[in-house]
This record gives C-alpha cells, sequence and structure tokens, in this order.
C-alpha cells in the first residue's frame, strides 16, 4: 500500500544554495574583474592587453570545460561537484594574490572558469531540473539572479584602496570557503527523502516511471542529433553574442549620439539593472507560455530595440537599454528552461554543456563583427542593423524550434 508524503515540500531547499552559488561565483568572476584589472597589471607586471587575457582564459574555460564537466554531473554527486568547484575558485583567487608568475595565475583565471562553469551553469540547472517538473522558468529565474553581478563592482571599488589588492582576493577567496557548508545543505534527487519532483504526477507509478527515464541519459551523439537542441543553441548564442556586443559598443554608441563619457556609461548600469527585473520577468513569462514561445517574444523585441537605437538620442536611448537588458541578462534562465523541456533530468548536465560551448563562438564573435563593420561603414547605423537582423533571424529559428518539436510530439503520439 502506498502512501503520499505529506512532508512540506523540500525542493526549495536546493535553492537558496544554488542561488548563493550563482551569485558569488558570476559576481566575482565578472563583476570583480574590471575593478581590479589596473592592480592585476600592476602586481604581475604586464600589459594592459596581457592581463585582460585573463578574462578571455575564464570565458575559454568555461566554454571549452562545459561538454567535459556536463558529462562528468552525469556520473559523480552534483554536490560534490559544487563543493570541488567552490574549493577550486578559493584556491583561484588565492593564487592570484599570492603568486608573482602571470603564467600561474592564468591557470587561477582557468579554476576561476571551472567554478563558473559548475556551480553557476551546470549544476544549479540539474538540480532544479531534478526538482521542479514544472514551473522552472520562475525557480531559474530566482537562481539566476545577477544581484552578484551588479553589486559587486561598486564594492571592490570601495575596498580596494583601503585595503589593497591581497586583502580583496583574500577575502573572495574566504568567502568560497565559507560556501562549501551551505552546499553540504543540497540533497541530490527527491527520492533520497521519499519526495517527488514538484509538478510530477504523485501517484508512485509516475514517479517509478521518471525514475526510469533518468535512469537512461541521452549519449552525446542523442543529444547533438537533435534538431531542436541545435535550434535553441544558435538562438541563445544569438542573444548572448548581442548582449556582449552591447557591452562593448554601447557607450562609445552614445558618446556618439553626443552623451558625455560618465552619461554613456550610465546606459550599461541601466542595462544591468533592468536584467535583474527582467529574470524574474522571463522566468514568469517562461512558465506561462513556453521557454520556444519566449524566445521568439525575447528575440523579435530585442531586435526591434537595436533598430530603434538608431533613431533615438538622449533619454530615449536608456528605455531601449533597459528593454535590451531584460532581453538579454534573463538568457542563462531561459536557456536553462528551454533544455529542462527537451531534454530528461539524467541529460540535462551533459546537453548544458554541450549547448554552452556552442554559443562561445557567438559570444566571442559579435563585438568584433560589430567593431568590424563599424570600421567599414565609418558608423554604428550597418552594424546595429545587421545585429538586428540576426535577431529577427533567430526568432523565425525560434518559430521553426516550435513546428519542430510539435510534428516530433506528433510522431510519438502516433
Amino acid at each position: 500500500m502506498h502512501t503520499r508524503d505529506v512532508r512540506p515540500f523540500s525542493g526549495w531547499r536546493v535553492v537558496l544554495p544554488c542561488f548563493l552559488a550563482q551569485t558569488l561565483v558570476v559576481g566575482f568572476a565578472f563583476g570583480s574583474f574590471g575593478p581590479l584589472l589596473a592592480s592585476t597589471e600592476q602586481h604581475f607586471g604586464v600589459t594592459r592587453a596581457v592581463a585582460a587575457m585573463g578574462m578571455s582564459l575564464i570565458m575559454l574555460a568555461v566554454g571549452g570545460l562545459s561538454p567535459f564537466l556536463g558529462g562528468l554531473l552525469q556520473k559523480v554527486p552534483v554536490r560534490s561537484a559544487m563543493i570541488g568547484a567552490a574549493a577550486l575558485s578559493a584556491i583561484g583567487y588565492l593564487g592570484l594574490a599570492i603568486l608573482s608568475s602571470f603564467g600561474l595565475a592564468l591557470l587561477m583565471f582557468a579554476f576561476i572558469g571551472t567554478g563558473v562553469s559548475l556551480l553557476a551553469i551546470l549544476g544549479p540547472l540539474t538540480l532544479i531540473s531534478r526538482w521542479f517538473a514544472s514551473g522552472q522558468g520562475k525557480v531559474l529565474s530566482i537562481v539566476n539572479l545577477p544581484i552578484g553581478l551588479f553589486v559587486t563592482p561598486f564594492i571592490v571599488g570601495e575596498l580596494l584602496p583601503d585595503y589593497g589588492r591581497f586583502a580583496v582576493l583574500a577575502g573572495i577567496a574566504a568567502i568560497f570557503l565559507l560556501l562549501i557548508p551551505v552546499l553540504l545543505l543540497i540533497v541530490e534527487h527527491p527520492g533520497q527523502i521519499g519526495q517527488v519532483a514538484r509538478g510530477t504526477d504523485m501517484n508512485p507509478d509516475g514517479a517509478t516511471a521518471q525514475g526510469a527515464i533518468e535512469d537512461r541519459p541521452l549519449s552525446t551523439r542523442d543529444i547533438l542529433s537533435s534538431p531542436p537542441f541545435w535550434l535553441l543553441s544558435i538562438v541563445i548564442g544569438v542573444i548572448s553574442g548581442s548582449g556582449s556586443a552591447f557591452l562593448v559598443h554601447i557607450v562609445p554608441f552614445g558618446m556618439e549620439r553626443d552623451l558625455s563619457l560618465q552619461t554613456a556609461s550610465g546606459l550599461l548600469s541601466v542595462y544591468a539593472g533592468a536584467g535583474i527585473a527582467g529574470t524574474l520577468l522571463i522566468g514568469w513569462i517562461t512558465d506561462r507560455i513556453g521557454p520556444p514561445s519566449t524566445l521568439v517574444l525575447v528575440t523579435f523585441c530585442e531586435a526591434l530595440m537595436w533598430w530603434g537605437l538608431l533613431h533615438a538620442a538622449g533619454f530615449p536611448l536608456f528605455t531601449l537599454a533597459a528593454v535590451i537588458g531584460m532581453c538579454v541578462v534573463p538568457v542563462t534562465t531561459l536557456h536553462g528552461a528551454a533544455l529542462s523541456r527537451l531534454i530528461g533530468p539524467a541529460s540535462i548536465s551533459r546537453a548544458m554543456g554541450i549547448s554552452y560551448a556552442i554559443t562561445l563562438p557567438f559570444i566571442f564573435s559579435f563585438a568584433p563583427l560589430v567593431g568590424f563593420l563599424f570600421d567599414h561603414a565609418n558608423g554604428y547605423g550597418l552594424p546595429f542593423l545587421v545585429t538586428a537582423s540576426i535577431l529577427v533571424i533567430a526568432s523565425l529559428c525560434s518559430v521553426l524550434m516550435i513546428f519542430v518539436i510539435r510534428s516530433q510530439k506528433r510522431r510519438l503520439e502516433h
């Protein structure tokens, strides 16, 4: 005789460690790099261009190692992997504080990138997909709130002049060590404590069926042979790439529109701040209309905003920047929610690792492409128009993904 577990749902115990891990690792990796750049240059005795290679190493580690780490999470406990990533991040920041060789420092940046991949992308998504069968968009939007990224530059900027580079980096390392006891609270699977994922059929036969599916993870070949997977990865790559182009080019574009440097820099602050609200909004919309339809909405809306930048000046630029932030900043939430619908929980880490690697060329190429077109067109008109056009194509790819998914469902039903 089966009895229903009447204990309160414990999935929210997983959300807090995931949120803290994500906000800390992303906030410190990307929010502290800029404020620390000049001191990094002086500490290692290298040029600004060489010092900036640290960020490239972080991004290469995140993208290049994601397929391997995603597969690893199907073989080792996620909690153990995240604890190891926190320890590796602590080593990375402490190494940056005490080492004098920039060659070894590059290895530390790779450690930090590995931490980002496991603590911010793969680990949280894997756990949320196991604990929440529905409403994943809302939960992922909470986990991926970019609060750390928003506040870290200000905190580091205040502490650095008074306490110095070593104290800031050692303090970051200590915070990651303090994160480890919080990560110990993670429960890998609902079944470990006699529960099922939120939103699944509570009858035991349904739970057993789900468990049987989870015991058959997809191979890399299975994942790469899925047309919706490729369409999703390309669309996410375009959104992410357009975001990198915005971050690089919006300030000089604003100055071209007669804004001062300080005022033009405010476009970035508005972009980031609006992204926090956008993350929650996109999570809510995703749960209402589904990830593919949300991708259609986001890409088409962002395309309109890039086109609008060419016809705006003054205050309207800040409105357009805010809407672009609301479209781009939640991309990790949207990516995770969409993959969770396409791929089962047992394969989500591997799928995300491969998908993230596919998006990496878009992230690296968009900003240089906009710069190349700017140099040849003598202005931002052509590059921004090309960016808007690529986003329209991405919107059409999202529409195509909807039809392909529906077609696959019909074949399965018959």
